[in-house]
């Protein structure tokens, strides 16, 4: 007991240096599907979109060298997958569990098919660079906290500069009041004027952009190339740590953080316990989001109108 304690302190810079990456990718998942389950609309298929952002993005950065432009063409094609979601769920009034399990399929299907169109079964997969960390002189050197707040990559601090954007939207802004009773009442909201399917659709293509930027964040930031099914349910994580976050983007950032943090050390501890299978190990991550659910998520509230089509009356 006393060593595995030992370890724990010896891992502990580890984990806060790494926790930060590891975390980002889920955590852009995670912020697009608190915006679109606050305007009622449910997408269990963010773990194909977040598949589809990672074969994109590798893709478009190995063929130009630009990550920026590889970023944004990922987030516009899991977007585009999120727009067919809402004309199944918001126009058509599917089932919206069905529809996102069906996107959901389709991005991990496409993932693959992609890769191997492109490049076949190479016997040494292509690579990228990965996304250097930046080093911004004597603040990264700040001892204990210098990396961890100024030496990340460039698309921590882009997302959360996004981060503080949709915190300030949905909570100090009308379109975001707005957004939010379309969650809860669209009749409501219908009422006051505003149009109940143009907030699902614009909260949707958001939330299907962000999932698409967490899947690039994978092939681009922490791998630098790409194997299939490399999100491991990342994307249903995302939908999860939403209950956890009550639907608030701060909370939801802190349970992303768990998650990475607790990544980290799974990774680490394989280190220190070879013997032992990765598998238990790689189950920590999901246990720790299971036990956040548990402890917290069973107790919030939904947006009243989450999952629910809305249909006019008359």
């Amino acid at each position: 007991m006393n060593s595995l304690v030992s370890i724990l302190l010896l891992l502990l810079p580890t984990v806060v240096l790494g926790m930060v990456p590891r975390a980002a990718p889920i955590f852009a998942a995670a912020l697009g599907e608190d915006v679109d389950q606050s305007a009622g609309t449910l997408n269990l298929g963010v773990e194909g979109m977040m598949l589809l952002g990672t074969i994109i993005g590798f893709v478009i950065d190995f063929e130009t060298g630009d990550f920026v432009l590889a970023f944004i063409v990922a987030g516009l094609a899991s977007a585009l997958l999120a727009l067919f979601h809402g004309i199944a769920t918001i126009s058509l009034k599917a089932d919206q569990v069905t529809s996102g399990t069906a996107i959901w399929f389709i991005g991990w299907g496409l993932s693959g098919f992609i890769y191997s169109s492109l490049f076949g079964k190479a016997s040494s997969p292509p690579v990228v660079k990965t996304i250097p960390t930046l080093y911004i002189p004597h603040l990264t050197d700040i001892p204990y906290i210098g990396k961890f707040l100024f030496g990340q990559d460039p698309v921590v601090y882009a997302l959360l500069i996004t981060f503080l954007a949709v915190q300030y939207f949905l909570f100090h802004t009308k379109a975001g009041l707005n957004l939010r009773t379309v969650g809860e009442d669209p009749l409501v909201a219908e009422i006051m004027g505003v149009n109940p399917d143009l907030y699902r659709y614009l909260a949707l293509i958001f939330g299907g952009f962000m999932a698409g930027v967490g899947g690039a964040y994978i092939t681009l930031s922490l791998v630098g190339s790409f194997y299939f099914d490399m999100t491991a349910g990342m994307g249903f994580i995302a939908v999860a740590l939403v209950y956890f976050g009550k639907w608030n983007p701060v909370r939801v950032l802190i349970g992303s953080l768990v998650f990475g943090a607790v990544y980290v050390l799974y990774l680490a501890l394989e280190t220190y316990f070879p013997a032992t299978p990765y598998q238990f190990f790689s189950m920590f991550p999901y246990i720790a989001t299971m036990i956040l659910i548990i402890l917290v998520g069973a107790r919030a509230h939904a947006p009243a109108a989450l999952a629910l089509p809305y249909i006019k009356e008359g």
